[in-house]
């Protein structure tokens, strides 16, 4: 038998499962985080994309100048570099010794090449893919297939937060988006920073890979934009989730007014929420959120109400004419 004063373990159960979960709601300053995380993270994948700046090499040639050509995901461009003095040819001994050879004057037959414009054209072409091998084109086209790819969830993201930011209702209606929102925002999120990380995985592999990038080459800043948009997705990523799973659990930093406790309202014996007189003092176990007094407002708007036998009288009402149930004084 339970000891004298104490619920039984499986009465306390039954009652806890009777009474009705909350669904806290979320603030909006977590959303507001992402969006900028996010559209962070959306220009730099465009920036990985379109900038081709991947990867440089640097190519000695035997005339008097050097060129530099970087690889984008869809292009490759070559320039003309010059070379420093010490580098360049010496003076032909047949010309005078004395005679100063001008290296600003670009005319000069031994003066130093001036850099050249770029020149770019599409990469990898068909040519080179049967000279150095299908496997190199394989790499280069998936990576840039994984960043584009990346840039819809990007989209659906942005779409999602702004439909919260912009969402018009009641405002039962707007805190259940930002409940329900998150998930569907850190997914994406997730979804983004796996392809980009693919993408910069392969340009990686074929950076070590490929004889052309062996010896003068170098990773550049392009690459470097595809690694800081997966970082970026991933910290938005972490950081929505923990938040969502904090407001969730009901933690007042993350879900904000609907799980701080109402001061003037209660939970009866008969699990229905209540007014009380301010300053009233209200026992630990009938203590109620913001968010159950909302829920429960509108429970009583859906005209969704308990009757039972004991309590309610024939035209619905409770027993006696009253106004109040017997429980709800508890």
């Amino acid at each position: 038998m339970p000891e004298r004063g104490r619920t039984p373990r499986g009465q306390r159960e039954s009652e806890s499962d009777a009474r009705p979960r909350v669904k806290h709601s979320m603030r909006k300053s977590p959303y507001l985080v992402s969006l900028v995380l996010l559209l962070a993270a959306t220009a730099l994948t465009i920036l990985n994309i379109y900038t081709a700046d991947l990867v440089r090499v640097k190519i000695r040639s035997p005339a008097p100048a050097a060129f530099e050509t970087k690889y984008g995901l869809y292009q490759r461009c070559t320039r003309a570099i010059p070379l420093p003095k010490h580098l360049q040819p010496a003076q032909p001994l047949l010309g005078p010794v004395d005679a100063p050879v001008d290296h600003k004057d670009p005319h000069h037959p031994w003066g130093p090449v001036k850099r050249g414009p770029w020149e770019c054209e599409s990469f990898p072409t068909r040519s080179e893919c049967a000279q150095f091998g299908e496997s190199f084109c394989v790499l280069w086209s998936s990576a840039g297939y994984a960043a584009q790819l990346a840039l819809v969830p990007c989209l659906f993201a942005v779409v999602s937060l702004l439909f919260i930011f912009l969402h018009r209702g009641q405002r039962t209606a707007r805190a259940r988006a930002r409940r329900k929102q998150w998930k569907l925002v850190s997914g994406a999120m997730l979804v983004h920073c796996i392809m980009q990380a693919a993408s910069v995985a392969l340009i990686v592999h074929a950076f070590w890979s490929d004889e052309r990038f062996q010896r003068g080459a170098r990773l550049a800043r392009s690459f470097w934009f595809g690694v800081a948009a997966a970082f970026v997705s991933g910290i938005a990523f972490g950081f929505l989730t923990f938040t969502g799973m904090a407001a969730r659990r009901g933690e007042p930093w993350a879900a904000g007014r609907s799980a701080k406790q109402a001061r003037r309202h209660k939970r009866t014996n008969s699990g229905r929420v209540v007014t009380v007189p301010e300053g009233t003092r209200i026992p630990p176990s009938q203590i109620v959120t913001v968010g159950e007094v909302v829920a429960a407002a509108e429970q009583d708007a859906a005209e969704v109400d308990e009757h039972t036998s004991l309590l309610a009288a024939s035209n619905g009402g409770p027993a006696g004419g009253g106004i109040k149930r017997a429980t709800d004084m508890a």
